[in-house]
Order: C-alpha cells, then structure tokens, then sequence
C-alpha cells in the first residue's frame, strides 16, 4: 500500500516537488514482531545515500566493533532541509563531499511493537545516489567511534548480499528494520541501473 509521504518542515519547495517513489515499507510483522505498543504520530525523518565512484564501488560504514554494514545517513536536524542533511552526513560519515546528486526515493519504517525505545512510530528515510567529490575526512560521533565506524567501498552486489545473509537475524529490534532498509534500498537501486 502506498503511504502519503509526509515530509519534514525544513523540507523545500523544490525538495517537496520531486516524484518521489515509495521504495518499500517495513513493518514489525516482517520479522515476526506482533506487540504493539501505544501509537503516536511522531515521525522521524532521514536521509540514506548510495555514493559511488568511477569504479562502480559504493562507499558504506562498517561497524568493526559488531560487524555490520550500513548506508551512509542518519537523521535530518529541526533546522535542516533534506539536501542540507544529505550533503551534512555524506561528509561527517564517509569524509566526501558529494555532487550529481539524485533523488532515489523514500523508504518508510513503522516500528510500532513495545521493542521500539525511540518516541517515533514512524521513520521515512529519503534516498539518493551521487557521486564522491573531494575528501574532507569523517567526523564521527563518539557513538559511532565507540562502534568502530569506518567509510569502505564494496560493490553494490557484494553489499546485497551481504545484507541478505543477515536478513532476519539481527538481535537488536532496530537492527532488523536498518538491514532491511538498506537491503531495500540497495535492490531498488540495482533494479533502477539495470533499466
């Protein structure tokens, strides 16, 4: 079913004017969760990006402390518009400015089952593909350092199917909505480069 996307209040005209396409929605049931806490109309919004380079590598973050690879991206700030959030994240988690920039689409997660400890409900990410730019080095939270990030490049299917070996068997509730989004994400994306 297709969601009514909802978008941020910084959002721009333009950024609101994009034909955005629904790239999929995640719900509890798609890993067997089915207990639904109190719902609210929080939503979260951020941005997920694809970065690619002249060698059709992409650049993702690996935790070395658990493993685990994910999108560049995280959550759009009160005062920002969506490109400012993409361009701001693009830089502090991979070390690259980024250009030709391009809309993707948007993913839609609704955690709504009690193992959910944010005060959302709902997230919508906005997805886009560029290209790197100049290297301006990573600047990780303390989290994030703790986890051992690190920007690497992999290659979109390497990446797929790593995501697919993990599908479902993440133990923290909100790594199972994040492999899948970006699972999701990186489908959708080979699917569009293949037309």
């Amino acid at each position: 079913m297709k969601n009514e996307l909802v978008f941020p209040e910084n959002a721009t005209n333009e950024e609101r004017q994009v034909k955005w396409q629904e790239i999929a929605e995640i719900v509890d049931s798609d890993f067997g969760f089915n207990t639904p806490r109190a719902k609210n109309d929080k939503v979260k919004y951020n941005v997920r990006l694809l970065i690619q380079r002249g060698d059709n590598l992409i650049c993702v973050v690996k935790s070395e402390k658990y493993g685990y690879m994910q999108l560049p991206g995280g959550g759009i700030e009160n005062c920002e518009s969506i490109m400012d959030a993409l361009r701001r994240e693009a830089r502090e988690e991979t070390g690259f400015l980024i250009n030709d920039i391009r809309p993707v689409g948007y993913i839609v997660e609704k955690r709504e089952d009690i193992r959910n400890s944010h005060d959302w409900n709902q997230a919508i990410s906005f997805v886009f593909s560029a290209l790197s730019g100049k290297e301006v080095g990573i600047n990780y939270t303390e989290d994030e350092i703790a986890e051992g990030f690190k920007p690497m490049w992999i290659k979109l299917e390497d990446f797929i199917v790593e995501q697919e070996k993990n599908e479902g068997k993440k133990e923290s509730y909100s790594g199972c909505f994040s492999n899948k989004r970006d699972l999701e994400i990186a489908k959708f994306f080979k699917s569009l480069m293949l037309q």
